[in-house]
């Protein structure tokens, strides 16, 4: 998929997805929802609600060596939460 073919429009809802080391070797990773009144690439986004969180081992982060079935769940709570946020949940 090419990201040259990037028109500039953006939703008004998102996801905004960071990582946390939390110490202890261990890290966050968060999904937090977000909201923009501008809906171009060159907004600002701001926090609306907290939407989920997993920890997980800095080094197996650090060497992108999550299971696939971890990957896989990752993809998929970050897809549906934004057919939710966009009421395309069936």
């Amino acid at each position: 998929m090419p990201f040259d073919m990037d028109e500039g429009k953006r939703p008004g809802l998102g996801v905004v997805v960071s990582l946390l080391d939390v110490g202890n070797g261990q890290s966050r990773l968060i999904m937090d929802d977000v909201r923009s009144d501008r809906p171009v690439r060159e907004t600002s986004w701001n926090f609306d609600v907290f939407y989920m969180h997993q920890v997980h081992d800095n080094a197996a982060l650090d060497e992108m060596a999550l299971s696939d079935d971890v990957y896989r769940d990752i993809g998929i709570a970050l897809v549906a939460r934004l057919l939710a946020l966009n009421h395309r949940v069936k």
